[in-house]
């Protein structure tokens, strides 16, 4: 952080050049992030992780000590401090050019914002204190909503000043492993929040953690979500296939598995109509296609577990006529294939709908900038899993995901 301790000298200087008003005001911003002293001493303290099993012990009834939402809110408030102090801190290790940029400069002060927020706010000591810090949660959960879009924007507006492509990636890997680590977090206190204010408890839900947890109801769902923006947008729906090998409830954070399967399933569908579009000329003839499969569907989800290896896996299997990509390509941020071949396509009388939200986190879309994979990849490691694909040329591609059990002793997943 030392280059930027010198920017506030480097400003002064800047002043004296009228052309230089508008960098002067970038460096004022960047050195104003790193003269804080409080914010240094939380950049320092390790990160406290918090280990999945141990949440759901305390979490349940049986449980020697029940959950004081006090106290619970009083941890988190020294977690969040010290998760956001890094996330800076990651912010400013990066070169002095991709930091200047405005979205990324946006977000770094969103972060800066929240720290100053946490850092000023009272000791949780009274059910009023804890209430007030749910609504500050609350409001930081609503406002980092775009924040995984503007991390895109920001560095594929910024990727020509980065001095190669593996300072962006760690920058971006240490910024959405922390971000998804305070959001489980704060997502986790805020139903438990909820839960604690109804008279009625449910065994169901421990926090964020569903303790019904179905892979095969959520893929389901996932399917039924991409299928209506693939109706949307090529006007036809490939048909997919479960098949379903765990028969028991797998504790886990639904929010997770659905956001990486949804990922999954839209590569899946747009692979298939894109692919026998071209087979079959016309999209009446991919219909057709598509209805003549209904028994024997060109994509597949086979749902496993293995208690033994304490993990279960998803797979996807569509025969879309595979990636022309090497893996390195195809988990490598802001990575869209042909983009100059997507536009004809999508400007083709065949693609009659297009999604392209800006917002990576947004599901309504059936691609968007680069981040769907990298991200997938980065959330099955963060859970002591994998993301893998096998694929046949002009047949198409398995993909596994594989994602570690949270309720086992063995404690391999710490958040």
């Amino acid at each position: 952080m030392f280059h930027y301790r010198c920017l506030s000298t480097l400003a002064r200087s800047i002043e004296k050049n009228s052309q230089g008003v508008v960098l002067s005001e970038v460096v004022k911003k960047l050195s104003k992030f790193s003269s804080h002293d409080e914010l240094t001493e939380y950049s320092q303290r390790p990160i406290d992780y918090c280990y999945a099993n141990r949440i759901i012990d305390a979490c349940s009834p049986h449980h020697s000590t029940p959950i004081c939402l006090i106290k619970t809110a009083s941890d988190l408030h020294e977690q969040l401090l010290v998760r956001v102090a890094h996330c800076i801190c990651h912010f400013q290790s990066l070169p002095f050019l991709p930091a200047a940029n405005p979205i990324l400069l946006s977000v770094q002060e969103r972060y800066w914002k929240l720290f100053e927020k946490l850092a000023h706010f009272p000791k949780i000591k009274t059910e009023t204190d804890e209430e007030n810090f749910f609504h500050l949660i609350t409001l930081f959960m609503t406002q980092s909503n775009d924040v995984i879009g503007q991390l895109s924007n920001g560095c594929r507006e910024a990727s020509k000043y980065f001095k190669s492509y593996e300072i962006m990636k760690t920058f971006l890997d240490n910024v959405l492993q922390i971000r998804l680590s305070m959001r489980l977090l704060a997502e986790h206190y805020r139903q438990l929040h909820k839960q604690q204010k109804k008279s009625t408890p449910n065994d169901q839900w421990y926090g964020a953690i569903c303790m019904d947890f179905s892979p095969k109801k959520v893929v389901q769902q996932c399917i039924d979500d991409v299928s209506s923006v693939c109706f949307e947008t090529y006007g036809v729906v490939p048909p997919v296939q479960i098949e379903n090998h765990i028969h028991h409830a797998v504790p886990y954070f639904p929010d997770v598995v659905e956001y990486i399967v949804r990922e999954l399933l839209k590569n899946s569908m747009r692979a298939l109509v894109e692919y026998h579009t071209v087979l079959y000329d016309n999209l009446k003839n991919v219909k057709k296609c598509f209805e003549d499969h209904q028994q024997d569907p060109l994509c597949k989800v086979l749902i496993s577990a293995d208690p033994s290896d304490e993990h279960f896996t998803i797979s996807i299997q569509d025969r879309g006529g595979g990636i022309n990509e090497s893996m390195e390509n195809i988990f490598r941020y802001l990575f869209t294939g042909d983009t100059v071949k997507e536009e004809k396509e999508i400007n083709s009388p065949y693609f009659v709908y297009s999604f392209q939200d800006p917002s990576v986190h947004c599901s309504k879309q059936m691609y968007g900038y680069g981040f769907g994979l990298p991200i997938c990849l980065l959330y099955a490691q963060f859970f002591c899993g994998s993301l893998t694909f096998h694929q046949i040329s002009r047949i198409g591609t398995d993909v596994y995901l594989r994602l570690s059990f949270i309720h086992t002793d063995s404690e391999r997943v710490k958040i």
